[in-house]
C-alpha cells in the first residue's frame, strides 16, 4: 500500500484523462453519449457526499474528480455538432433505471446504501457508452480512458482500509475506465489495419 495522499495524485491524473476526453469532444474526435456523461457527473457527486459524510478524506476527492469533468464534456457536446452521439430508446430506459437507483440512494438512511446505489446507477448509466465503445470504438478516446485508468489505479493502491466506503467507488472507477480503454483501443487498431 502506498500513502493515502497518492489518492489525490490519482484523482488529478484521472481528471487529466477527463480533460483529454473533453479536448477530443471539443475537436469532434470523441462523440460522447450525453445520457451516460450527464449521469456520470451526477452519481459520483452523490458518492462523494456519502463518502464525506462517513469521514473519507483524500479518497473522496478521487470520486469528486470522476464527476467533475463529465459535466464539462456534456456542455462541450452541445458546442460542437460533430461531438454528438445519437441517443437511443435503450439509453433512456437505462437512464430511468439509473435514476430509480439514485432515488433509492437518496432515500436510504445509510451512506453505504447511498454509495452502493450510486455505484449501480453509475454502472447502468455507463452501459450505452460501453456498447458504443464495443460497436464503434473510433467514437471514443482510448487515451483518455487509459490515463484515467492509471489515475484511479493509483488511488486504489492508496486505499488505507479496504472497506466498501473507502474502496468501492474507486475500484469501480478503475474497472470501468480499464474496460473502456480496452474496448476503445480497438478503434485505433481498426484504423491502422484500414490504412495498411
Amino acid at each position: 500500500m502506498i500513502p493515502e495522499s497518492f489518492a489525490v495524485i490519482g484523482a488529478v491524473i484521472g481528471s487529466i484523462g477527463g480533460f483529454y476526453y473533453l479536448y477530443e469532444t471539443i475537436t469532434g474526435k470523441a462523440k460522447p453519449n450525453r445520457v451516460t456523461w450527464l449521469l456520470w457527473w451526477l452519481f459520483p457527486m452523490i458518492g462523494f457526499v456519502a463518502q464525506r459524510a462517513q469521514g473519507v478524506e483524500a479518497l473522496s476527492w478521487a470520486t469528486f474528480a470522476a464527476g467533475f469533468t463529465p459535466l464539462l464534456i456534456v456542455i462541450a457536446s452541445f458546442l460542437n455538432k460533430d461531438a454528438y452521439w445519437k441517443t437511443e430508446r435503450r439509453d433512456y430506459v437505462l437512464m430511468a433505471a439509473a435514476t430509480v437507483g439514485i432515488v433509492i440512494s437518496v432515500v436510504a438512511n445509510s451512506p453505504n446504501i447511498a454509495i452502493l446505489f450510486a455505484l449501480v446507477a453509475d454502472a447502468l448509466a455507463g452501459v450505452p457508452t460501453l456498447i458504443k465503445a464495443y460497436r464503434r470504438p473510433e467514437t471514443e478516446s482510448w487515451i483518455a480512458y487509459a490515463i484515467s485508468t492509471f489515475g484511479f489505479g493509483l488511488a486504489v493502491l492508496a486505499v488505507p482500509t479496504f472497506t466498501f466506503e473507502h474502496a468501492g467507488f474507486i475500484a469501480y472507477l478503475f474497472g470501468v475506465n480499464l474496460t473502456l480503454a480496452l474496448l476503445s483501443s480497438r478503434g485505433r487498431q481498426r484504423a491502422m489495419v484500414t490504412a495498411a
